[in-house]
């Protein structure tokens, strides 16, 4: 439970970390070594939300083959960038809750009344 809660912590600071780069970038403070950077920050986001991120793979091959964006294009880390960090958040603070939740999904019922004992 604890390796969990550190993962998530984790995940959230680079991919905030990715999303504050990504609107330098938009901004037109970018440049090719801020556009390796965000592409290494996606590579790092994408390992850390396995299983979800392997969505990603068709959804990059889509956008390269029908709107044909390159992935290391401009416009390919805008694509790259936000749809990782929605399947991260959506695997870190949505789905986990129903992978391991807090508290017992089930409560025994003490119908003999031994717990008394």
């Amino acid at each position: 439970m604890h390796i969990k809660s550190n993962l998530k912590h984790i995940w959230l600071a680079v991919g905030a970390f990715s999303m504050i780069l990504l609107a330098f970038d938009w901004f037109g403070f970018g440049s090719h070594n801020l556009q390796n950077t965000i592409l290494g920050l996606n590579v790092l986001m994408f390992v850390l939300s396995l299983p979800c991120s392997i969505f990603v793979v068709p959804v990059i091959a889509a956008a390269s083959y029908y709107l044909e964006i390159h992935t290391t294009s401009g416009e390919g880390i805008y694509v790259n960038t936000i749809f990782l960090f929605v399947l991260g958040f959506m695997q870190w603070f949505w789905i986990a809750n129903f992978w391991s939740p807090a508290e017992k999904p089930f409560q025994m019922l003490d119908l003999l009344g031994e717990s008394s004992r």
